[in-house]
């Protein structure tokens, strides 16, 4: 049996780290302009998780768009493993983090203004789209 995962922060340059060439995961040019945003907006609030030998098990787009951004000599804290993750170790943690993903909460969710919803990525059709499935109303407070 393999030894317990614990996990910690160390810094590492971005471009140093190494993309999954198998990444499921990919984002439309909407979602990779909304990202760019927050990234200018909010730096980097959620850090990307990499093995011990710097391939990344998520953070993916946002190491993307920070090199596109010009800062790929920049260090950045990620999170680390204790050992080596194996090839299924590192495969379930990289669905898992790209997968286990809540859903929202459309009361709470009715409660922000609509203005904000739109300026953090959301569309006006999947507001309502949401709203109607959801229970929530008119939507996003006005």
């Amino acid at each position: 049996m393999s030894e317990h995962l614990a996990w910690h922060t160390e810094k590492r340059r971005i471009r140093d780290l190494v993309p999954f060439e198998h990444n499921p995961r990919r984002m439309t040019e909407k979602q990779a302009g909304d990202l760019t945003r927050s990234l200018e907006k909010f730096n980097l609030m959620s850090i990307p998780v990499v093995d011990l030998d710097g391939r990344i098990v998520s953070g993916h787009q946002r190491c993307r768009i920070l090199v596109a951004l010009g800062r790929g000599d920049e260090t950045i804290d990620v999170r680390i493993p204790n050992r080596k993750l194996t090839e299924e170790e590192y495969l379930e943690a990289n669905l898992r983090e790209n997968k286990n993903l809540g859903e929202w909460d459309f009361a709470e969710l009715a409660n922000i203004d609509e203005a904000m919803l739109l300026e953090v990525g959301f569309e006006k059709d999947e507001l309502n789209t949401m709203f109607d499935l959801g229970g929530g109303g008119g939507g996003g407070g006005g």
